[in-house]
């Protein structure tokens, strides 16, 4: 884990200076336009664009890359956001939360018969489940339980790394209460959320 995430900040460097060479660009940019050299300024105008371009797919990879090192181990219901910005957190929290949601009720909504009108073992387990049995079912290679007994783990940390305060676990706790949520902070740089699940 420790080369991966070495690879990830030299990723997040090469973002920054991608980043640098754009705000380059571009303030190449506005001096030719205000000497009145439209041609040079539309050249480094283009530059610039591209250097954002491409400082944006490099900065979504990392983050992609981050948040799968992270939760490699981590089960369905805990998502680590250490090392995300807060959008790209929010964002990772979203979509993990769409997941668990979705999923579950796809697969309490799915007919429990067979081609040949027969049940299977797993349709009768998770049929009992969602009646009450307090039974898990595997959907892809993660466990789900019965909705109302389960939390999603949250950890965001409490921002010892940051620079002027912890953005992180204020964007996440922002969000989820923003979006109706039930939210418990279990301690400092966690957060248990409620998923919403259909009835």
């Amino acid at each position: 884990m420790l080369v991966t995430l070495g690879s990830l900040v030299i990723k997040r460097s090469c973002f920054k200076l991608s980043n640098r060479a754009a705000t380059r660009h571009s303030k190449a940019a506005a001096n030719s336009f205000q000497r009145g050299d439209h041609y040079s300024a539309q050249q480094f105008s283009l530059k610039a664009q591209e250097e954002w371009e491409s400082a944006n797919r490099l900065n979504a990879k990392a983050s992609r890359e981050i948040l799968s090192v992270r939760n490699e181990s981590n089960g369905i219901w805990r998502l680590d956001l250490h090392g995300l910005h807060a959008s790209e957190a929010v964002q990772a929290l979203q979509e993990h939360l769409h997941k668990i949601e979705t999923q579950l009720y796809l697969k309490s909504s799915s007919s429990l018969s067979l081609p040949n009108g027969s049940r299977s073992k797993a349709d009768v387990s998770h049929a009992s489940s969602m009646n009450g049995d307090n039974k898990m079912e595997k959907i892809g290679d993660q466990d789900l339980c019965r909705p109302n007994l389960k939390w999603l783990e949250v950890i965001t940390g409490i921002g010892h790394h940051s620079r002027g305060g912890a953005a992180l676990p204020t964007a996440v706790k922002t969000f989820l209460v923003d979006n109706g949520y039930r939210i418990d902070e279990a301690r400092p740089g966690v957060i248990m959320v409620r998923p919403k699940f259909r009835s």
